[in-house]
């Protein structure tokens, strides 16, 4: 899209000075701080800003593709009961596994943009302006007129893990090719994709092409068993996936009952092309693998309040040791901090993560 005067000569100050604040733009321009605010508006409208700080298009930051929707979770306060009410807690706030992973980014100071779907509807507007909040660059989600906001309903135990859960996702369609091909240069701005398969299985195909022709590195979260099988026609242009035990069986087709039978899954997925592969193993960690490494990662201790939401933290925290250069041992144990302080609070996203408690925790800084 063109730009207007105005909002070249505000990009261009942005340009030199990221963190400058409104206030200073209106006096430069002798405009007033609505009007500035307006203008900047339009910019991450059009893509030429991205995230907090006014990271402008030049600098490429991390685009995060997925579901977003409210989270509803319930947990007892004693032993679940089944076929009967339980008293307990409830807890609704903002979700969806792109979102979530998205919102940790950017607690982690990363520059980073979803590309979701949600409703017209309270719920939509409620997770568009606190993920705004949180540092996310939103401008980019649709907003649907058919369709209602996701919900994710879970139900945990008396320990914080989840018993059942249901996810009700329709709204996802949306996110299709037409949709993707109208951020095509957005995602090809990336520093990293990331993507959960709670998207359409085309347009899973569509990113993974599009990142592979143009040497973006593609993260896939495979979300559940169901729809990790979304997977298994793109392994050869996936560099990382984040599977747990039995997503990995689903997508390998290997039944696992072993350690042995999880290595010889996670080969079969390296030979199929997929370059990194890190197995989330629950208490126990990781596994990974990559041409350089192959080895279990021990988590670190925490005590579980709510597990909800680790598995996002992890990929998160993946993430970020890669987008900082970090080899993958060190990616995975940055995963693995922010996993084990996501567990230890009530929030799905544990509004205290932050870049300094991952460092205060993994001491291994690569020089």
């Amino acid at each position: 899209m063109a730009l207007t005067q105005r909002e070249k000569e505000i990009l261009r100050f942005i340009k030199k000075n990221p963190m400058i604040s409104q206030e200073e733009l209106a006096q430069l321009m002798g405009i007033s701080r609505s009007a500035v605010a307006g203008h900047i508006a339009n910019l991450m409208k059009k893509g030429f800003i991205l995230g907090r700080g006014y990271v402008v298009r030049d600098f490429k930051g991390i685009t995060v593709i997925g579901g977003a929707n409210i989270d509803i979770k319930g947990k007892p306060y004693s032993e679940l009961k089944q076929h009967t009410s339980n008293p307990g807690h409830i807890n609704i706030a903002p979700g969806g596994v792109g979102r979530n992973i998205a919102h940790n980014l950017a607690q982690l100071s990363l520059p980073v943009t979803l590309l979701s779907v949600v409703g017209n509807d309270d719920e939509g507007r409620r997770l568009l302006e606190e993920t705004r909040q949180a540092g996310v660059n939103v401008e980019q989600i649709v907003i649907s007129n058919t369709r209602r906001t996701g919900i994710y309903l879970a139900i945990l135990n008396a320990i914080g893990d989840m018993d059942v859960a249901l996810s009700g996702m329709d709204i996802l369609e949306e996110l299709n090719i037409q949709y993707l091909e109208s951020k095509m240069e957005v995602i090809k701005n990336s520093e990293i994709v990331v993507f959960d398969t709670n998207i359409p299985k085309d347009s899973i195909k569509y990113i993974v092409e599009l990142c592979y022709n143009n040497n973006i590195p593609v993260v896939a979260e495979p979300v559940s068993i169901d729809k990790a099988k979304k997977l298994i026609g793109v392994l050869d242009k996936i560099d990382y996936v984040t599977p747990n035990k039995e997503e990995l069986e689903s997508i390998s087709g290997v039944k696992i009952a072993n350690d042995e039978d999880m290595k010889k899954a996670v080969k079969y997925l390296r030979q199929k092309g997929v370059k990194n592969v890190i197995v989330t193993l629950g208490e126990r960690g990781v596994y990974i693998s990559s041409e350089e490494v192959e080895k279990f990662i021990e988590p670190y201790q925490a005590e579980i309040v709510d597990a909800t939401g680790a598995g996002d933290a992890l990929t998160a925290g993946l993430v970020y040791g890669i987008f900082n250069g970090y080899p993958l041992d060190v990616s995975a144990k940055f995963g693995l901090a922010a996993a084990s302080l996501t567990i230890s609070s009530p929030y799905t996203v544990n509004p205290f993560l932050n870049e300094n408690q991952l460092k205060n925790i993994v001491k291994e800084i690569v020089k």
